[in-house]
Formats: C-alpha cells, structure tokens, sequence
C-alpha cells in the first residue's frame, strides 16, 4: 500500500499557497511540533469545496499529532507517494 507523504520544504509551499489562495485550513508552521529533516505522511484526504480542494490530515510527530491542510486538486495530485513495504 503507499501513502502520500510531504517533505518539510512541501509542506511549508503548500502551507504558502493554502494561505495566498484563502483557504480554510492552513498551518501555523512557529507553533508546529515538526522538525525540517522529517517527512510527513497524510493519513487523511478527502474532497473539499465541490472537489476543488483536498483536505489533508497530516501527522506530524510520532505522538500522532496531526494538523489539517487545505490544498488545491493539482497540488494534491502532484504529492508523491511512498510504498509502505
């Protein structure tokens, strides 16, 4: 099985373009519990706004805190994925 799963430098673009496109949810990267040399896979993702938009639910840590992001369908296609094996 794969799962998408952002680099910090991807979720701190897509934070960006969450927050200059108006979005609802966006991070606030100061208060996050994340490192930069992580990765971050998204647990959840599901339609927003009549499909122009994906919700993500993205772990952050190995405590399980997650966060929700906002982004836009192109932007939600073009994340990698990683085999899980």
């Amino acid at each position: 099985m794969a799962t998408k799963v952002l680099t910090w430098e991807t979720l701190k673009q897509l934070n960006e373009s969450s927050i200059k496109a108006g979005r609802n949810r966006n991070l606030y990267f100061e208060k996050l519990p994340i490192k930069r040399e992580e990765f971050y896979p998204i647990f959840q993702a599901f339609p927003h706004n009549d499909m122009r938009e994906w919700r993500l639910r993205i772990i952050l840590n190995q405590e399980g805190d997650a966060a929700y992001l906002d982004v836009s369908s192109e932007e939600y296609e073009a994340i990698h994925l990683v085999d899980n094996q």
